[in-house]
């Protein structure tokens, strides 16, 4: 689960990183670029797998803690 959850927030960063051309490794340009995204997360995390298989399950508290350790991430100007 923690690598599905990973993956997620990844490739959601790097695509929107891309698309504003900013360079991963650049921490401010990283959390600008990421502004107007970061309340599109939780919508597109939802129709993930990962969160349909644990959500009101048994290992749901797993997930949400993995989920605020890769969202914190992403505040730092950091890649999960």
């Amino acid at each position: 689960m923690q690598q599905d959850i990973t993956a997620f927030f990844r490739d959601f960063a790097l695509q929107v990183l891309r698309t504003a051309k900013v360079d991963p490794n650049d921490s401010k340009a990283f959390k600008l670029a990421m502004l107007d995204y970061y309340e599109e997360i939780y919508p597109h995390f939802s129709q993930t797998q990962v969160f349909r298989e644990n959500n009101n399950q048994a290992r749901h508290e797993e997930m949400v803690e993995e989920y605020k350790r890769c969202f914190t991430l992403l505040l730092m100007g950091r890649l999960p």
